[in-house]
């Protein structure tokens, strides 16, 4: 036997307990529990099972496997939240995207692997809301950048690609009146529940269409010219319907009304650059986000391709932009503000 078996098993074993970590994290997060030790108000852990509507014996083999990882205390007795899992929820987003979005996607590899005709599934509703809470961080930020650019306010935002709605929430919380538009019906059921519980249920629409039935039915605005967003959306019409169809969504878009822009968001596709695969970021986030763009039904493009799509739908960059490099330096998720030629 080597002497250095032991050593080498542990560092090899690395991915596994990235796995078990992250899909039980993923779940005391949507099941509720991480919020719940997050109170100031303890409870033992048969109260803890009762509450959430999970079997105690069980709950407790879970708290006992988050403290090994060091994400709670005391899992038999008062189970509390660390600074660790405070982290963890701080960033919630990110595994309700990549865990609870992706979680079953690698699974489908056998048969999607083989077949350039086949794509691998993913859970739409959690994508929509992972992705928006992102966004806050990120392409919302982006996207007000972009707006205040616009030389007068618009009359409308209309989301092509709204998720749960709190993307475009964000973004009219300023008093703009917005349409968000999504094919995922979970998506727009979350996004008009997250409209109502803001009081923005009569300033914020919500349709359930794919943005290409929405924008070949959508009647020009009575007044003020409107600014489209497609954030991380173009990406996914271009796998499934097309180069014609994505260009068509943004001629349409651009011509829905004198003086209409679109600010589009998508990211820049380098996944052998080294600045990318020697960044933290681009490490632990864009390599995986890389690959299941691969085997999902989306397709990710360079700068150059946007630019050249816009250019042949007819329109201008006027604005190109990324992400405050404190939150993402990266500099791969891109916004392109865009207006008729």
């Amino acid at each position: 036997m080597q002497l250095d078996f032991e050593q080498r098993l542990i560092s090899a074993i690395q991915p596994i307990r990235g796995f078990f970590l992250a899909q039980c994290v993923e779940f005391a997060m949507t099941s509720g529990l991480l919020d719940r030790l997050s109170r100031s108000s303890p409870a033992a852990t048969g109260e803890l099972a009762e509450e959430l509507g999970l079997h105690p014996e069980r709950l407790t083999g879970l708290l006992r496997y988050l403290e090994g990882e060091g994400i709670v205390t005391d899992s038999e007795g008062m189970p509390a939240i660390t600074a660790k899992g405070r982290e963890f929820l701080a960033f919630r987003p990110w595994y309700e995207l990549l865990i609870g979005g992706y979680g079953a996607t690698l699974r489908e590899l056998p048969e999607v692997m083989a077949d350039r005709g086949r794509f691998a599934s993913r859970d739409g509703t959690m994508v929509g809301l992972g992705s928006c809470g992102m966004s806050r961080h990120d392409a919302v930020p982006l996207v007000k950048r972009m707006i205040a650019c616009l030389p007068e306010p618009p009359g409308a935002l209309v989301d092509l690609g709204c998720g749960d709605g709190t993307f475009l929430l964000d973004l009219c919380e300023g008093g703009s009146p917005g349409v968000g538009v999504d094919p995922t019906p979970g998506s727009i059921d979350n996004a008009r529940r997250a409209a109502a519980e803001r009081g923005m249920a009569e300033q914020v629409a919500f349709v359930n269409a794919t943005a290409e039935d929405y924008m070949a039915k959508a009647e020009p605005a009575r007044a003020g010219a409107p600014c489209f967003v497609t954030a991380f959306s173009l990406q996914e019409i271009l796998e499934q319907r097309g180069r014609d169809a994505t260009v068509e969504v943004v001629r349409t878009a651009l011509a829905h009304a004198p003086g209409a822009h679109l600010a589009i968001v998508e990211v820049d596709h380098r996944p052998l650059d080294p600045a990318v695969t020697r960044h933290g970021l681009g490490n632990a986030y864009y390599n995986p986000y890389y690959f299941l763009h691969q085997i999902t039904e989306q397709r990710l493009e360079t700068r150059a391709f946007w630019e050249q799509l816009v250019e042949e739908a007819g329109g201008d960059v006027i604005a190109c932009m990324t992400t405050a490099p404190e939150v993402d330096s990266t500099g791969l998720e891109l916004g392109f503000l865009v207006r008729a030629r």
